[in-house]
């Protein structure tokens, strides 16, 4: 089997527990976060061959993280080793009418201060023939930027599919240089791009197939190597109460998912991450994109059902939703 390639930094959550704000909180839940390595968990949990690639601090805290991930399922033989700490986030969860709150405290990271030459990317995909990124690395720093792009240089010469999720943290991008001055070169490598045309990745209400497809024509007019360009349309009726949908255009065809009513929310954190590794299982694994649609929505609806970012779920369970009642119902 063919291997799948991730590459970000990964990161200690320390999240209020229940439903406490932080400022209340006399102890945190620890947890591991990260767009990247919660895509390769995903992955991992349906069975593919993923390899994670990160730089983290030779320290317990570290450690531990890798050793989490390694007992998922993900390969981490390609982590390498450096810096002085790991990015921590914490969180605290939404209810209802309360917004989730995170507070970022990454500056200085082992991730942010890696330099070019540091990975051998060639030797990283050996065996490989995709590559995941997002667009939250090479907004940590320019030198993260730098390796991101070495990444995507390796990937596409040997012949890699790319895919990558802008992920726009306005709060990330502290470094000097703008998204916009950034994120289009990296974007023309990739092969399927998803949040990427803010007017209809986030939606209050429905998009038409014809608006999709023009965001859908305006991307790949801009990066012609894009053949799949994906959208996710969140409803929010309250922190606690969303309607989400997946939507992939190729080109020739708008692909909607069923729109699932997610009325009793744990998490969201992760949604985002679940729908990509789902979307990229379904691509390689089903004969239509529809099929692959359908399974990457299934996927990201059940997440939201679970608490902490990865989503602890497997081929079945995500089928059974997809393809049965949708009622939750106990299986016997």
């Amino acid at each position: 089997m063919k291997k799948i390639v991730t590459f970000g930094e990964v990161l200690l959550n320390l999240a209020a527990q229940g439903d406490l704000r932080l400022k209340q909180s006399n102890s945190l839940d620890l947890r591991f976060a990260g767009a990247e390595s919660n895509v390769a968990a995903s992955l991992a949990q349906f069975g593919e061959n993923v390899t994670y690639i990160t730089r983290v601090p030779k320290n317990d805290l570290a450690e531990k993280v890798i050793n989490t991930l390694r007992g998922l399922g993900v390969d981490t033989s390609k982590v390498v080793y450096g810096g002085d700490r790991i990015g921590i986030i914490f969180f605290e969860n939404g209810a209802v009418y309360k917004s989730s709150k995170v507070i970022y405290d990454r500056a200085g990271s082992s991730i942010a201060t890696i330099q070019e030459g540091s990975i051998d990317w060639k030797q990283a995909f050996d065996g490989a023939d995709w590559f995941h990124w997002t667009g939250i690395t090479p907004a940590l720093s320019a030198s993260a930027a730098a390796v991101t792009k070495e990444a995507l240089i390796a990937a596409r010469e040997m012949g890699l599919t790319i895919s990558g999720d802008y992920n726009f943290r306005k709060n990330l991008w502290q470094w000097g240089k703008d998204h916009t001055e950034v994120m289009p070169e990296l974007l023309a490598f990739c092969d399927v791009m998803s949040g990427i045309h803010p007017d209809v990745n986030i939606v209050e209400e429905a998009v038409s197939d014809e608006l999709y497809a023009s965001a859908g024509e305006d991307m790949m007019k801009k990066y012609p190597n894009c053949k799949v360009v994906v959208f996710t349309a969140r409803g929010s009726i309250s922190a606690s109460h969303n309607t989400w949908q997946g939507v992939i255009y190729d080109g020739e065809k708008v692909y909607r998912s069923a729109n699932y009513d997610i009325t009793h929310i744990v998490d969201r954190v992760g949604g985002g991450d679940s729908f990509m590794a789902a979307l990229i299982y379904g691509l390689r694994n089903y004969p239509t994109k529809q099929e692959a649609v359908e399974f990457a929505a299934a996927a990201s609806t059940l997440k939201h059902l679970i608490a902490g970012d990865q989503n602890m779920v497997s081929v079945e369970e995500v089928e059974a939703l997809m393809n049965g009642p949708k009622n939750g119902l106990i299986n016997r």
